[in-house]
C-alpha cells in the first residue's frame, strides 16, 4: 500500500494559530492544507490514490491524547473544507473586506484613467498618469483574485477532500 508522508515542523504549524476552537475542531493552517493536497496529488499513480497519509511530528511535542485530537481535527477540517468548497466558494471569495475594497479601488482607478486619457491628445506625461491608474486598478484585484482562485481550486478538489476525509491517517513521532 502506497503512503504519502509529510514532515510537519511543529503541531502549531499544522493548525490555524488564530482559531479559538478546541484542537479537535480547529481548522488546518492554509499552508499546511495546501501542502497536504499537493503531496496527496503527487502521490497518485495514474487514477490510483495512495492508501494512507502519514504525518511525521516532532517527538518533543508528544503528549497524552494529542494524537487522537490531531486526527479528529484533520477529519473535521477535510469535511468542513469539502462542504465549504461545494456550497460557499464563490461567496466566501467575494465577501471579504479586501475584495470589496479591491473592487471599489479598481472601479475608481479605471474611471480616473479614462478621464485622464479621454481629455488628452496622447501626451506622454498624461499617458503615464493614465497608465499608472490602470496598474493601481489591477493591483487592487490581486488579493480578491487570489481568494477566488483558491476557492475555485478547492471546488475542483472536492473529491480529494472527500478522499482525505476517509483515508487512514497515521501519526508518527520522530
Amino acid at each position: 500500500m502506497e503512503e504519502v508522508a509529510l514532515r510537519v515542523p511543529s503541531i502549531g504549524s499544522l493548525f490555524d494559530q488564530w482559531s479559538p476552537e478546541p484542537l479537535e475542531r480547529r481548522p488546518l493552517d492554509d499552508d499546511a492544507r495546501e501542502r497536504i493536497l499537493d503531496a496527496w496529488s503527487e502521490g497518485r499513480k495514474g487514477r490510483q490514490s495512495p492508501g494512507r497519509l502519514c504525518l511525521v511530528l516532532p517527538e518533543a511535542e508528544r503528549r497524552e491524547g494529542l494524537e487522537e485530537a490531531i486526527l479528529a481535527a484533520f477529519r473535521f477540517d477535510m469535511k468542513e473544507t469539502r462542504l465549504d468548497s461545494r456550497l460557499h466558494w464563490i461567496r466566501r471569495s467575494l465577501t471579504a473586506r479586501e475584495s470589496r475594497i479591491g473592487f471599489l479601488v479598481f472601479l475608481v482607478a479605471m474611471v480616473i484613467s479614462v478621464l485622464i486619457s479621454s481629455g488628452t491628445d496622447g501626451d506622454s506625461v498624461e499617458t503615464l498618469f493614465s497608465q499608472t491608474f490602470v496598474v493601481i486598478a489591477w493591483v487592487a484585484l490581486w488579493g480578491p483574485a487570489g481568494r477566488f482562485i483558491r476557492g475555485a481550486s478547492y471546488r475542483l478538489q472536492q473529491k480529494t477532500f472527500a478522499e482525505l476525509e476517509q483515508v487512514p491517517v497515521e501519526i508518527r513521532w520522530e
